[in-house]
């Protein structure tokens, strides 16, 4: 059995309407996600709400090739960006700067069947992570040191915009790839940047039982660790997952 909550939040001092990042999953079909739209493009946010409900609406086969997992999840998430877009209500300025595409990161993990183990395989692209936690032991995907973490993650783009139809084929991007397995017992934090550098912070602290406390308000601790700079300024998902 899996339980699942979720948490999120915009960057201090914006909006829910601005918040860029995005997440999505499916407890019937164990699969998870989570972006973080680039705020240096256009409609990144539509961009990264169009990659996690892609990757929950078509769950990839298991067996199926990573890369050409990635090239189909890129087509149909393209397809339904291009297709958000009013693009002829767009100004001038805005429509030359939204023809250039959006840019997101994103992490999609798949969850198998089974009672006492259950396979998983994560797919990420730029530096949302995945955090397996098994009695104290955290491992972490795909980093292990906050230190290895960038200002400059890879992106998945979404390809130009009108009116170059969105049926052209976008460069699939360099993928990371993690297959695993689940036991009872286990859980899964999923977590964009900023929180995934403090959890890497802070590993050796245990991180995961202050976010356990916190569990009904984690609203407020996030302010407070953002107020104390252990935090930057940024918007904040997770996604976790109990095992049982």
């Amino acid at each position: 059995m899996l339980s699942v909550n979720e948490f999120h939040r915009p960057k201090t001092g914006n909006s829910e309407e601005e918040y860029e990042d995005a997440f999505a999953w499916d407890e019937d079909m164990r699969t998870f996600a989570v972006a973080d739209g680039a705020t240096e493009s256009s409609f990144s946010d539509l961009w990264a709400e169009a990659l996690v409900s892609t990757f929950i609406e078509n769950p990839p086969d298991f067996n199926r090739n990573d890369r050409d997992v990635m090239r189909e999840l890129l087509r149909l998430a393209r397809s339904k960006w291009y297709r958000s877009i009013d693009w002829d209500s767009l100004p001038w300025f805005q429509r030359n700067k939204a023809y250039l595409g959006s840019y997101s990161t994103l992490l999609g993990l798949q969850i198998g069947e089974g009672e006492d183990n259950r396979r998983f395989r994560c797919i990420v692209v730029g530096d949302s992570c995945m955090f397996k936690i098994s009695g104290q032991r955290l491992e972490s995907f795909p980093f292990a040191d906050s230190r290895d973490m960038t200002n400059t993650p890879r992106l998945m783009w979404s390809g130009v915009g009108s009116p170059s139809g969105f049926e052209r084929d976008v460069e699939i991007p360099g993928i990371e790839v993690k297959y695993g397995w689940l036991r009872k017992g286990d859980s899964v934090i999923l977590a964009t940047d900023a929180l995934s550098r403090w959890i890497l912070q802070h590993k050796t602290e245990k991180p995961w039982e202050l976010l356990q406390k916190y569990s009904a308000d984690l609203d407020s601790l996030i302010s407070r660790l953002i107020a104390e700079g252990q935090i930057k300024n940024d918007d904040v998902t997770l996604i976790s997952i109990s095992i049982s």
